[in-house]
């Protein structure tokens, strides 16, 4: 499901999906071995350093071979890492293959959800994650339920009393408690993470992966190829495995986010964290996301900043504003073209007014969640063609009105909050304070012109990072941060 993808005339469409199947199962009875997987064999006739020619025969046996082996490393891999495990899930099915399972097609619908409750892979792999952090870490999880317990009260009263239940309300609802969700395994994550610091390398390669996935369509391989009245409108642009440039680019945004946390201790580190930067400059760069191009240079520039008011300038700084600043360079043609074309942003001054409508018309109920283009289209042609106001905030106070929409923005402001203490409070010395107030900027300039932060798993996606980053705000008075 994308907003990008909606028809001019707003009636729906049937979307064919592919949905991917996984031959994982449970290793009943397996041999008492330490690690739990198989013995590796030879190619055909099993002895070890012996390869016959490959069969057909031979190569049905290599791949049920293969398989088995897969299997079992999967289960072992979630018997004794589960935490690990867990997580690593819900960054990739996020970050690279959030594909819907049930239903595997649905008409679109440019809402904060689809019309009807839907099932993708990253709505399994969050229920898996939270239940490892509820097992884990029991008091986190609770601390953190009890920031987005105001939201949950609102939606279990408005639904049924204001809005009805109906399948695209239950859908927004869903959306919503899966954003909860995210943000609860971040936070209660990080304390066992602190030390290794897993999510931010995983960040680190969904950030290459989706380089090498623009790569690949750059040279005429693409692994996911956009159709129809949207591949005109964003030709010349790449989407990597996301469905829209501007996708890609907040995927990469937050990445970077985790990728500044990453320590620096050595020079092997320093080029891991500096590679990764690349490849999420890379992926910005061939986007050609005005917005996000700013965010992140501000992501960057102040968290330098921050760190240099606390004395610790470093020679590894001119490395990282070096290949900001060349960012910056290599952007400006395509930036001034798009300008040029659109100075504006499409339609975007046109659908305040609408919005601020809606909002005085329904200030304190909303129209419901996920029903923006649905109740606002009924007075308003732009809106009914898919074009829903593009602030995240705006957006929000329509669809859950007023106090909805606080109710929804609370937890972020908390943490926003308590990083801006830390960080005055250490003088800059605290990395996760540092790198969140560098990032709020650039949040606030995403959500302000441009509603995808709310849209499938994006919201997923910020919520994740933010609970974990905040969460880690102040973890050097309690133990370290793992950055050495």
């Amino acid at each position: 499901m994308s907003g990008h993808n909606t028809l001019p005339d707003g009636q729906g469409r049937r979307n064919g999906g592919t949905v991917y199947r996984s031959g994982m199962v449970n290793n009943a009875g397996a041999p008492p071995d330490p690690t739990g997987l198989p013995p590796q064999a030879g190619i055909g006739d099993g002895r070890a350093g012996t390869h016959r020619r490959l069969t057909a025969r031979g190569f049905g046996a290599f791949i049920e071979e293969i398989s088995g082996n897969g299997t079992a490393l999967a289960g072992w891999a979630w018997s004794n890492h589960r935490q690990h495990t867990a997580v690593a899930l819900l960054v990739f099915t996020i970050g690279v293959a959030p594909i819907a399972l049930l239903p595997a097609s649905s008409s679109t619908y440019a809402g904060i959800a689809n019309l009807t409750p839907t099932i993708h892979t990253y709505t399994i792999a969050l229920i898996a994650a939270l239940v490892v952090a509820a097992l884990h870490e029991p008091a986190r999880s609770r601390a953190a339920l009890l920031l987005w317990a105001p939201l949950v009260l609102w939606l279990a009263v408005l639904t049924p009393a204001a809005w009805g239940a109906s399948a695209r309300t239950l859908s927004g609802v869903l959306q919503l408690c899966l954003g909860a969700g995210a943000f609860i395994v971040g936070a209660a994550w990080e304390a066992r993470d602190r030390r290794v610091g897993v999510l931010s390398w995983l960040f680190a390669a969904v950030a290459w992966i989706q380089l090498l996935a623009c790569a690949l369509a750059a040279i005429g391989l693409p692994l996911r190829t956009i159709t129809g009245a949207q591949a005109l409108d964003i030709k010349g642009r790449a989407t990597g495995l996301t469905a829209h440039p501007g996708e890609l680019s907040k995927l990469l945004f937050l990445c970077a986010v985790c990728i500044l946390l990453l320590p620096q201790r050595n020079g092997w580190e320093r080029w891991v964290v500096w590679s990764a930067l690349g490849a999420v400059f890379g992926g910005v760069f061939l986007s050609e996301s005005r917005t996000v191009l700013v965010a992140v240079i501000a992501l960057v520039g102040l968290s330098v900043a921050l760190e240099l008011v606390g004395g610790r300038w470093q020679r590894r700084h001119l490395v990282i504003v070096g290949l900001t600043a060349g960012l910056g360079a290599a952007s400006l043609p395509w930036l001034i073209a798009r300008f040029a074309a659109d100075p504006a942003g499409g339609a975007r001054q046109g659908m305040l007014g609408v919005a601020l409508r809606a909002i005085g018309d329904h200030p304190w109920t909303g129209v419901g969640v996920n029903g923006y283009v649905a109740v606002v289209g009924e007075t308003d042609s732009l809106t009914r063609t898919g074009v829903p106001v593009h602030t995240i905030f705006l957006l929000s106070a329509a669809e859950l009105g007023i106090i909805g929409a606080l109710a929804l923005w609370l937890p972020l402001a908390v943490v926003a909050v308590r990083a801006v203490r830390h960080l005055w409070r250490s003088r800059g010395a605290d990395p996760a304070a540092r790198i969140l107030v560098s990032a709020m900027p650039g949040i606030l300039l995403i959500g302000a012109t441009g509603w995808g932060l709310m849209q499938g798993p994006y919201l997923l996606l910020l919520l994740l990072v933010t609970g974990y980053v905040g969460a880690r705000v102040g973890a050097s008075k309690r133990g370290g941060d793992g950055r050495g």
